[in-house]
C-alpha cells in the first residue's frame, strides 16, 4: 500500500478529519493568495512616481 492509499484509507475511516483538513487547506490557500497579491501587486503599484511637467 503506497502513501496515497494510506491517506485515502485514513480519511475513509474518519471522514470528519477530511472536512477539517479541507477547511484548513482552504484557509491556507486564501492566506497564501493574499500574501502573493500584496507582495506582487500592491507593493509594486505603490512604487510608481508621478511628475508634473509644466509648460
Amino acid at each position: 500500500m503506497n502513501l496515497h492509499e494510506k491517506c485515502l484509507l485514513k480519511y475513509l475511516k474518519n471522514p470528519d478529519e477530511l472536512s477539517y483538513s479541507t477547511d484548513v487547506l482552504k484557509l491556507n490557500n486564501f492566506i497564501l493568495e493574499k500574501q502573493f497579491l500584496m507582495k506582487n501587486f500592491i507593493a509594486k503599484s505603490s512604487s510608481f512616481h508621478y511628475t508634473e511637467i509644466t509648460k
